[in-house]
């Protein structure tokens, strides 16, 4: 088979990797602080007994719809009065983990103290922002108060409380977070840009 490529050069499977960008910015599964670390443990489990609660609901109410024509109240309306508080925990966890969808454009440009600086910044203003929404969702928790589920008659502001709950959360790890990347400098610098790695990589595969 000829080779049609110019100059004889291959594009191996190490050539995509390396014009995979997403990786050069990608910060470790898991909690960066003792703080952070305690927010991971309990949203984690919170999340898992909540999942496994709503299955069981939605498989009993599911049965009875299908198996015996009926229902029940408690297993028709929990599993959506409890989803914001499974996605509030998932938040939560997320946050814990630094696995929340990040635009590393602009902070791809900035190595050692300046990378420090900047990400401190971010996570300080994440911190302001949650606050902000925390307070919003406080502001909300009247008008909630005053209205109830459809068939169990719950109060909504039991559902609701979990954004409360969830942006209170975010905004501590966020202050928590930006104390320790000011303390300590941030996980790790960027020591090359990532057209510059993606370039020297190719580079290399094509001179061996």
């Amino acid at each position: 088979m000829s080779d049609t490529t110019p100059h004889g050069a291959v594009i191996t499977e190490d050539d995509i990797a390396a014009l995979d960008t997403q990786s050069v910015l990608d910060e470790p599964l898991e909690a960066t602080d003792p703080i952070n670390q305690w927010f991971l443990r309990v949203g984690s489990w919170f999340a898992c007994a909540l999942t496994i609660v709503m299955i069981l609901l939605v498989t009993v109410a599911v049965a009875m719809r299908y198996i015996f024509n009926s229902s029940i109240d408690l297993a028709s309306e929990a599993p959506s009065y409890l989803l914001p508080w499974l996605i509030a925990a998932g938040a939560v966890v997320a946050q814990a983990q630094m696995a929340h969808v990040g635009v590393n454009f602009f902070l791809e440009k900035f190595q050692g103290k300046a990378y420090q600086r900047i990400a401190t910044g971010i996570w300080v203003f994440v911190a302001v922002l949650m606050a902000y929404m925390t307070y919003l969702g406080i502001y909300m928790a009247g008008p909630m108060s005053q209205q109830e589920t459809p068939i169990m008659g719950w109060p909504q502001l039991g559902s609701f409380a979990a954004f409360i709950v969830m942006t209170t959360c975010l905004c501590i790890q966020s202050i928590v977070r930006a104390w320790y990347f000011h303390k300590d400098g941030a996980i790790r610098s960027i020591e090359v840009t990532y057209d510059q790695a993606a370039a020297e990589n190719i580079k290399e595969a094509h001179d061996a």
